[in-house]
């Protein structure tokens, strides 16, 4: 007799076998990950580079250019583009052109605040930022385009305090993941071709 709260499967199909749940998502979590270890399934691990040839081994990430009215937000996402290529994909990363064999260009297109919760006093609760920018990445010698993007488009919502400098602070801790996301976004495309 089966217990409440308790869940149970016939095992292929033979009545008297029973398995758990639990046991069950076990043996599937298994097969699955039997099933794309197997050669020539078509999956590659995360992280492996599809885009670039071996011979990029330094990626010039001169400062990205802000065409919006938010002044440290190219910055931030300059800063966060270069820790994110040297952490996820191990390459040499320079402020410019001179020594790269790559050099990845962006410009922040856009900038916005936008509220998403009203309180019942007509002032903001919560806020989305959103930020636009383009993107490329180009072989320093032959200038072959490796990976371009006119459109990448980012998003983040955060609380608004009360207080005026805690506002102030919640929106720099958004532009802050912001760019954080907007880095990860980019460097996973140029790698993994996604």
């Amino acid at each position: 007799m089966m217990r409440p709260g308790r869940h149970e499967s016939v095992v292929h199909g033979r009545p008297g076998r029973r398995m758990t749940m639990g046991a069950a998502i076990i043996v599937a979590t298994g097969a699955l990950l039997a099933s794309l270890g197997a050669p020539g399934c078509g999956y590659k691990l995360a992280g492996r580079n599809q885009l670039l040839p071996p011979s990029i081994r330094t990626i010039g990430i001169p400062p990205f250019t802000n065409a919006t009215r938010q002044p440290e937000i190219a910055q931030r996402i300059t800063e966060e583009v270069t820790l994110t290529f040297t952490a996820r994909g191990g390459y040499r990363t320079v402020p410019g052109e001179s020594g790269a064999d790559a050099v990845l260009r962006g410009e922040v297109t856009s900038y916005d605040l936008n509220p998403v919760n009203v309180g019942s006093d007509g002032r903001a609760t919560r806020n989305e930022v959103v930020v636009t920018a383009r993107v490329e990445l180009k072989d320093s010698s032959s200038e072959q385009v490796y990976f371009r993007s006119d459109h990448f488009v980012f998003k983040q919502q955060y609380d608004v305090t009360r207080s005026a400098d805690q506002f102030f602070d919640r929106e720099i801790i958004a532009i802050d993941e912001v760019a954080a996301d907007f880095a990860e976004s980019v460097v996973t495309t140029i790698l993994e071709g996604f």
